[in-house]
């Protein structure tokens, strides 16, 4: 089975709708996505019902933005109901945890202007809380001595970082979708709490330029103001 549980929509910085979304990972064969939109979940309900329609298993999540400045991201799957930004690190990973999600630590030790956890962070959390899973393959840029420190310290906090996952943080549908995934066999969920899930590179693949520069526009300017004038739920 293929999961692709990083996924965002038009509900904050993706370029796709839900039904684009749906018809994409069908059309990639991924079996399994989760709708993971930063600080709102507007989409999940209608992803879900389009995903039951095509056939896919739709996961209703939330990537969390944390308190400033740091503003680190953390990834809540599992959600019945949207978490408030702004939280430490440590008490948005127990809101997840109290609503019985899984709590994914993304795109860990990329450039912090992505939201990316740190190593130093990472390690006090971990002291404090444990998480359920951590990205160990992603799109976003990663070279060759940060990938060997991230295996270095997955290897290090095995105990505490939970099942490895990967995923294409798609926000451009057909595009990215499927690019990174995680393999797993049986229930997603009871792969990663049995820790059987292997992150995946499946192809690079170029998203037009046009695109791009459209969906930074969305993500720098446009949601930024969406949320300060108290448009995300």
């Amino acid at each position: 089975m293929i999961a692709d549980p990083h996924c965002h929509t038009v509900a904050s910085d993706g370029m796709v709708t839900p039904a684009e979304l749906v018809a994409a990972a069908s059309a990639a064969r991924v079996d399994l996505i989760a709708v993971t939109d930063h600080d709102t979940m507007a989409s999940v309900i209608e992803t879900k019902e389009r995903g039951v329609a095509a056939g896919l298993t739709v996961v209703a999540g939330q990537e969390i933005t944390t308190r400033w400045p740091a503003q680190t991201h953390v990834m809540g799957w599992f959600l019945e109901k949207p978490i408030k930004r702004g939280m430490s690190v440590e008490d948005a990973v127990a809101a997840i945890h109290d609503q019985g999600g899984l709590a994914i630590v993304p795109h860990p030790f990329i450039p912090v202007y992505f939201g990316a956890i740190q190593p130093d962070m990472l390690r006090r959390l971990l002291e404090k809380a444990r998480v359920d899973g951590i990205e160990t393959m992603f799109t976003a840029p990663l070279g060759p001595w940060r990938r060997r420190q991230l295996e270095a310290f997955c290897v290090e906090h095995e105990e505490r970082l939970g099942a490895r996952v990967g995923g294409s943080d798609c926000h451009f549908g057909a595009h990215d979708i499927g690019s990174v995934v995680t393999r797993y066999d049986g229930d997603f969920r009871t792969a990663i709490d049995q820790r059987t899930t292997v992150p995946v590179r499946m192809r690079r693949g170029a998203v037009p330029a046009r695109i791009v520069l459209r969906q930074q526009w969305r993500s720098m300017v446009e949601l930024p103001l969406r949320r300060v004038r108290g448009q995300l739920e």
